[in-house]
This record gives structure tokens, sequence and C-alpha cells, in this order.
């Protein structure tokens, strides 16, 4: 396999443009646009290894290109962990030993930090239909200041509330979308009320019904 196609096959794999990695590697975008054409048939040594380098590679896993064994460790550190609240001790969230394994594109996209992620099963249809009982949500807990129209989640009760925010000078109105209100009814406390923020609900999963 020759320089050029190698570096479109790392590259491929690992989605990156020409932009980003020549970004990365300290080399001018139009040096990797001619490598890959072939118009540069044989690269400097020393832009070849910058190149080699910025992929994360030695020079024998560049030559050899994307392997079955390479392709099956990627597809498991494509994965995060994201911890799972499965009650609460002294009022702070208590987590499963076991996470929920969520794509690491995704928790990026979500979230600036993926690591600020927590996971939780909605406990019942209080935010149907927009979040369903059982549907997994996602909570970032960087993002603990209410918004007016967002959905949050909180502790109350020793349980995981999930409810839309309603914002007044006075008070802080937890909202349930389903229209029933026979059944589920919106919790309304002082502006300045003591209220344990788990963080901005920014996803959420289940199977269709």
């Amino acid at each position: 396999m020759n320089n050029s196609e190698a570096l479109r096959q790392w590259m491929r794999h690992f989605g990156l443009s020409q932009g980003q990695l020549g970004e990365r590697a300290g080399v001018p975008q139009p040096t990797v646009h001619r490598i890959l054409s072939g118009d540069t048939a044989s690269p400097r040594a020393a832009t070849l290894r910058k190149l080699i380098d910025a992929l994360g590679l030695s020079v024998s896993e560049f030559e050899a290109g994307p392997s079955a064994r390479v392709v099956a460790e990627a597809a498991v550190e494509a994965l995060v962990a994201i911890p799972v609240i499965e009650g609460f001790v002294d009022t702070q969230p208590h987590f499963a030993a076991q996470g929920l394994g969520f794509s690491a594109v995704l928790a990026r996209q979500l979230a600036a930090d993926p690591a600020t992620l927590i996971a939780a099963v909605a406990p019942h249809q209080s935010m149907a239909p927009t979040i369903q009982k059982g549907d997994w949500v996602l909570i970032d807990r960087a993002r603990t200041e209410l918004c007016a129209g967002q959905i949050f989640a909180v502790a109350m009760d020793g349980a995981v509330m999930i409810r839309r925010i309603g914002l007044s000078p006075d008070y802080i109105t937890l909202q349930p979308d389903n229209p029933d209100h026979s059944r589920y009814f919106a919790v309304q406390l002082p502006a300045q009320a003591s209220l344990l923020v788990l963080g901005l609900v920014v996803w959420r999963g289940g199977t269709l019904s």
C-alpha cells in the first residue's frame, strides 16, 4: 500500500478532513491534498512522520492500514460509560456499579465535557409525550442554572424529578408536559428555595411506541 492510499484509509477511519489532519500535524492542507492525490509520490520523510504522529500511529501501523484489530479497538473506544443514578444517599445521587454505554461521538455533541453527563430512567409519565416512562435521559451536571422553558432534572423526596421549568420573580415552577393535570401537577417553590438541581436534560431515548 502506498503512502497516499494508507493516509486516505486512516483519515477515513478516524473521520478526519484534510484541514483537520493538517492542523493536528502542523502541515499545510495543500500539502496533505498533494499527498492524497498522488502529486507528491514521495513526500518528505519529516512531513510524513508528522502526519503519522498526528494519527497516533507507528510507522508499521500506518503502512499496514486499518486492520480488523484496530477497528475492533476503535469500536470499543467509541463508547463511554455514563454513570447511572440508582438512588440517593444523604440527598446526593448514588450511582450504579455499571454505567450506561453511550456513543462517545454523540456525548461530545451533547456536552462540552462528556464526563459531566449522568443518566437516569424517567420514573413515570409526567413528561409525556416528550419523555415516556422508562425512557433513558442524559443530564448535564455542568448546566445547573435554571432556564425557563427547558427541561431539568432535580432531586425531590429522594428521587429524580424531571420537569419543564417556569420562572417568575417570586416562584420556580416545575411543570409536567403531560396534559392530565389530575394525575400530574406542577410544583411551585419560592424563588429562593433550596433546590438540588441535577442538571439540564440534554437527551432522551427509549423504545418506539
